[in-house]
């Protein structure tokens, strides 16, 4: 995640995040062998997945709709 430009949140082990001129871009929660990835829009979402999968093999699932068996809204 480092070499895509996140950094670890202090809180978290698992939640990166993607700063641009002081204000967060992305923030990727990852459990286990899934992510959640959340930002500011579509376009930035989507090439952060294209990166992503230059070097590793993934599935998008599409919106979340439940993460740790609670349910998204």
């Amino acid at each position: 995640m480092t070499k895509l430009g996140f950094t670890r949140a202090m809180a978290n082990d698992y939640l990166y995040i993607l700063w641009e001129h002081g204000k967060i871009v992305l923030i990727v929660l990852i459990y286990v062998n899934d992510m959640a990835v959340t930002g500011k829009g579509i376009p930035g979402i989507v090439l952060f997945k294209q990166n992503l999968s230059k070097d590793f093999k993934i599935m998008d699932l599409g919106e979340m709709k439940f993460i740790l068996g609670i349910q998204v809204t």
